[in-house]
């Protein structure tokens, strides 16, 4: 039992010591393994005469020898590491300036009781006096430990249960705090009363052996508030002219977005409407070409919708693309001519990506009316194609190669058994 005090003083002092510091901190990682290292020892410690690890005693005539073994060496080295990890513990743990100033106080009484060891194992043991002795190693070991926590409570490191007086006296709180039977223990240096005029309010809590009263007051709470109601309604009405104003800016800025928009879509289908319009220059030239504006218009009401979708979304399904090149096929059909419009799995690309490949099939279709037997179109037919287009009408991809050109887009004209094919690149998910 000699040994106990070497386990159990380093690891109830480390314990406390985790306490004090924050939860995250990293040395709490270290208390569950330091409780069951002390476990351990301590059956090791108990069980001595069973195994004889920590000391082996032999008897001979008049002094027993005492022979340490490896257990005690393990013993020694967790009671250096605890007691070494205690001072670390509190050293992170004392963040106030305060007491960062006087941490030398704790340090000083633990290590005048540290020289006390040193010097009883230098010497050998402890000095005697009329044949008694001073003191004994695991004394000097306990004092190390009681002057190390007695210097924390003195710097204010560890809070104690004293100077409650002080708190009455010094802070601004006005407040009494009395015994069961109604007798005043502590009080305030000055107590309000409820003076005329005065705007104060009394508070009371129970608390063990008697309450506590406190009163306050209010008055300038009060006029806090009144202050803060009036700051509040002109909040509220600047509130409604800031709302009023971004309404406007928002409606300025629709406006602006859909003028911008409208612009871009009639640059792009300029050439579209100025052909249409040319049409209506007399009769002959509008019934023969009626066909032909009417894939005009077809093109410039699928395009315009488009653009509008895009300015919109970053990405679209490739089912946008088909309804509008079905629209465009319906129309194509007047030419008389077989057309065919076949889909594939749906999947999202660019926005940009479905206008401009629409924009170079509609060019395709004008291209190739009445001047084909046949005409049809695949979206989608795989992962590494968008659109395939075929026809057996001459030079009928020379304005949609120019437009997939434009936009950075890749593809590849081929030729088979007389029909012209223009395969469009474009992988799932919008890879070009």
């Amino acid at each position: 039992m000699y040994y106990l005090a070497f386990i159990t003083v380093p690891l109830f002092s480390f314990h406390a010591a985790t306490g004090l510091s924050r939860e995250q901190d990293p040395c709490h990682a270290f208390l569950k393994p330091a409780w069951i290292i002390g476990g351990m020892l301590t059956a090791g410690v108990a069980s001595n005469n069973i195994h004889g690890k920590l000391l082996s005693i032999t008897a001979t005539g008049e002094n027993d020898i005492y022979t340490h073994g490896w257990l005690y060496f393990v013993l020694v080295a967790y009671s250096v590491l605890m007691s070494a990890g205690v001072l670390i513990v509190l050293i992170r743990c004392c963040r106030l300036s305060q007491c960062r100033r006087y941490l030398f106080v704790p340090l000083v009484m633990s290590g005048s009781a540290l020289l006390l060891l040193i010097w009883y194992n230098t010497i050998g043991g402890s000095q005697e006096i009329f044949g008694i002795r001073l003191l004994f190693m695991q004394d000097e070991y306990s004092l190390i430990t009681i002057g190390l926590w007695e210097g924390c409570i003195i710097i204010g490191l560890l809070p104690s249960n004293t100077d409650y007086q002080q708190l009455f006296g010094q802070s601004h709180i006005n407040a009494v705090l009395k015994e069961k039977n109604g007798s005043v223990w502590y009080s305030s240096v000055q107590i309000q009363n409820d003076e005329e005029g005065a705007d104060i309010t009394e508070h009371q809590k129970p608390v063990a052996g008697g309450n506590i009263t406190w009163t306050e007051d209010i008055h300038a709470i009060r006029l806090l508030q009144k202050e803060l109601a009036e700051a509040n309604e002109i909040l509220e009405e600047e509130n409604d002219l800031i709302e009023e104003e971004n309404r406007i800016a928002a409606e300025r800025l629709q406006y602006e977005i859909k003028n911008r928009l409208y612009d871009e879509i009639a640059e792009h289908t300029r050439n579209q409407l100025e052909e249409i319009a040319a049409s209506f220059n007399d009769t002959k030239t509008f019934t023969e070409g009626l066909v032909r504006s009417l894939l005009l218009g077809t093109r410039v009401k699928r395009v315009s919708n488009l653009m509008i979708l895009a300015d919109a979304r970053k990405r679209l399904s490739s089912d946008e693309l088909v309804l509008a090149l079905r629209e465009t096929m319906e129309t194509f059909r007047l030419t008389g001519a077989d057309c065919e419009l076949r889909q594939g799995e749906v999947r999202q690309y660019p926005s940009k990506v479905l206008l401009a490949v629409y924009d170079a099939a509609a060019a395709a279709a004008l291209a190739a009316s009445g001047k084909c037997s046949a005409f049809s179109i695949s979206v989608t037919p795989d992962r590494n194609t968008l659109l395939i287009t075929e026809t057996d009408a001459e030079d009928a991809y020379g304005e949609s190669a120019g437009i997939l050109s434009g936009a950075g887009i890749s593809f590849s004209v081929s030729e088979c058994d007389g029909t012209k094919i223009l395969t469009t690149g474009g992988a799932a998910d919008g890879a070009l």
